[in-house]
């Protein structure tokens, strides 16, 4: 799944998610953000979206599937590509 990092004006981040782009696999993500144009689209998109917000980074965000509801659930992906 693309994911966005971004950072607020008080320092806060925000972790959107673009949940029209979901990739079954991390290679296949990887492999569109190599594509210049779509990663461009990405950025400009989030960008647009969030404008108070700086934008740090556009990647490959991955949850983990295992939940179980052992903790609360977080929009924030536990790993970052």
């Amino acid at each position: 799944m693309v994911t966005a990092v971004m950072t607020g004006p008080q320092g806060e981040k925000l972790n959107p998610r673009y949940e029209a782009m979901i990739f079954d696999t991390l290679a296949e993500c990887q492999q569109a953000l190599a594509y210049e144009p779509f990663a461009r689209l990405m950025a400009e998109s989030v960008v647009l979206a969030y404008p108070a917000y700086l934008l740090d980074q556009v990647g490959c965000g991955a949850w983990d599937m295992d939940y179980r509801g052992e903790q609360p659930f977080s929009d924030t992906p536990t790993e970052f590509y």
